[in-house]
């Protein structure tokens, strides 16, 4: 980057400071170049009692001013230290618990349990990107200027303003990416090669990425059923026993055990409406053929 539009930039930047425009990160890197600044109370008392001479309009000192403070906020802002910049924010979701939060873009976004979102200390300045383990469901805000890209594993979803769900648990055999609104696009990075999967996902279409295997396969499901469990209902999804298991454990914050040894290839989809523990686990014996059994505070799979 040019001096000339780092200068612009930075002019730019406290412009929006003055008139309350700026970012949080924007107000938390001004207030601390500030806070930086070594001026002696003597000093201070020198500054506010010098009288500029009354031929000299007053607009030439507000420039001047300003360009001191364009020059004195450059200088710190290429050589403050990596760690007085803003840092990365890491928000968590126990194993019993789910959350709703706002970024400071004004995307919504619903954590499912056992997740975590890393969200970039420079979120918001070029682009919004964040890292996701777990599930979430992101309600994007648009801005065509800055991206939001989510990556999770070795998919990167990039979108500009859109609804959509992750699932990426690091325990689960495949990551899954269902497009409520707008359009979402996918790609996978293994070292320093990049390879688009889907160009432009929307509404209902979702991608299924295997981490064994790196293979993925595009269908067209009901996305309102796959985002289902923010509602607290629970939606097995094309789901082998082994992420019954998983899934059971994170919806019902119980012990499963799964002692089933049942194939990878076997895959099961129903959804549930609020039914008893009972109630599931009677169903899903039928439908699996497999023994699903709740006692001591623990599921068991035969």
């Amino acid at each position: 980057m040019s001096e000339n539009k780092r200068e612009e930039e930075l002019k730019e930047i406290l412009k929006k400071y003055i008139s309350h425009q700026a970012s949080p990160s924007e107000v938390e890197a001004v207030d601390h170049w500030y806070d930086t600044l070594e001026v002696s109370d003597a000093e201070m008392q020198l500054l506010s009692e010098y009288k500029k001479p009354k031929s000299i309009p007053l607009y030439f000192w507000a420039s001047a001013a300003c360009l001191c403070l364009v020059a004195a906020f450059a200088a710190w802002f290429y050589i403050m230290p990596e760690t007085t910049r803003p840092a990365d924010r890491l928000i968590l979701t126990a194993s019993s618990e789910r959350k709703e939060i706002k970024l400071a873009d004004g995307s919504v976004v619903w954590l499912n349990t056992g997740t975590e979102l890393l969200v970039s200390g420079k979120f918001g300045e070029e682009e919004r990107r964040v890292i996701l383990k777990g599930e979430a469901y992101f309600k994007v805000a648009k801005d065509r200027n800055k991206p939001f890209i989510i990556q999770s594993g070795e998919l990167s979803t990039r979108v500009l303003g859109t609804s959509f769900n992750i699932n990426a648990y690091p325990d689960r055999e495949r990551i899954k990416i269902s497009v409520l609104t707008g359009r979402v696009r996918v790609s996978r990075t293994t070292g320093k090669s990049k390879r688009i999967l889907a160009g432009q996902m929307s509404t209902n279409q979702t991608i299924s990425f295997f981490r064994k295997t790196g293979e993925f396969e595009m269908n067209t499901e009901d996305a309102l059923m796959i985002t289902s469990w923010k509602d607290n209902k629970l939606y097995i999804d094309n789901a082998s026993i082994a992420d019954i298991a998983a899934q059971l454990k994170g919806f019902y914050h119980l012990d499963v055990k799964d002692l089933s040894k049942a194939s990878q290839t076997d895959r099961y989809t129903i959804r549930f409406n609020r039914e008893s523990l009972k109630g599931v686990l009677e169903i899903l014996t039928l439908l699996t053929k497999r023994e699903f059994e709740y006692r001591n505070n623990q599921i068991t799979i035969k």
